[in-house]
């Protein structure tokens, strides 16, 4: 009996080796097609408490599977309107599909603004369309002071009162010598108020620089953080938008699903009207 299963089992086993032998030795290349996807438009856009040149960014989608920049999409009529104002974007003629209002426009404190563009001919085939998406200007903590410290990386933390009786979601943008810092969705922090609603955030660590970093912070630079008062909309947005720039997990799977838009008739991307505040600070030695 012994004998018999030896012989079975050594039966199995050569089989086994012969099949893993199989799979090994094919190398034929195997070509599969990958279908592309529709043409969207994509439309970026804020409007803040600022005084400044607000800007609105309109292109066209590029197919997930191929390595091409999306086209910018000019010629289209863009507005940014409340109950009571309406300012009129005009197109960079340096930079295609970057429309900017007048630099002496600003928001409001609990407006609601919206953005109009029309005249979009998505395909270049004469058929016209037109989008729209609005946003309310939230308010946002005056912060007291910020501080850059040294602890193996650079962290850059904030002084602030937050409101009681709202739930608030913030945005910070960093600046060094007046230059932003915060230049890459990865590198924009959000945050809600859930560990310090009502509270003093005394010197909560918002930003962190690796001073290995080309781009890293020294003495002597001026610091300034913008916090940003957004809507909770807006603020899974860009928790979304960030989740899906990291690499996927497993490699191979799929391509990411677009994050969540406000904007109507198909476009992605996002229109968002938030408030501003500012500190600076300048860095000193130890």
């Amino acid at each position: 009996m012994a004998t018999k299963l030896g012989r079975v089992n050594s039966y199995k086993f050569l089989i086994l080796i012969f099949f893993t032998l199989s799979i090994v030795s094919c190398t034929e290349r195997i070509d599969i097609e990958l279908g592309g996807t529709y043409t969207r438009c994509v439309i970026y856009g804020e409007f803040t408490t600022d005084t400044t040149s607000h800007w609105v960014s309109i292109t066209r989608t590029a197919d997930y599977f191929k390595n091409g920049a999306p086209s910018p999409i000019s010629g289209a009529v863009v507005t940014i309107e409340d109950d009571e104002n309406s300012h009129s974007l005009t197109e960079d003629a340096e930079n295609p599909g970057n429309y900017y209002t007048n630099s002496d426009v600003f928001g409001v404190v609990g407006k609601v603004y919206t953005l109009f563009v029309d005249g979009v001919d998505l395909l270049n085939d004469g058929n016209i369309t037109s989008y729209e998406a609005s946003s309310e200007i939230k308010p946002v903590a005056s912060p007291d002071s910020i501080e850059v410290i040294f602890k193996n990386y650079w962290f850059v933390n904030v002084y602030a009162q937050d409101p009681f009786e709202t739930e608030d979601f913030y945005k910070f943008l960093v600046y060094q010598n007046g230059v932003l810092h915060s230049d890459s969705l990865q590198k924009i922090q959000v945050i809600d108020d859930v560990l310090f609603n009502g509270n003093y955030t005394n010197g909560i660590s918002i930003y962190f620089v690796n001073p290995d970093s080309e781009d890293t912070f020294n003495t002597g630079d001026t610091i300034t953080v913008e916090f940003c008062g957004i809507t909770k909309d807006y603020f899974k947005y860009l928790i979304e938008v960030q989740a899906s720039a990291r690499p996927s997990v497993p490699l191979f799977g799929g391509a990411p699903a677009n994050p969540r838009t406000n904007l109507s008739n198909g476009a992605i991307g996002y229109f968002s009207a938030y408030s501003v505040s500012k500190a600076s600070t300048v860095i000193q030695e130890d």
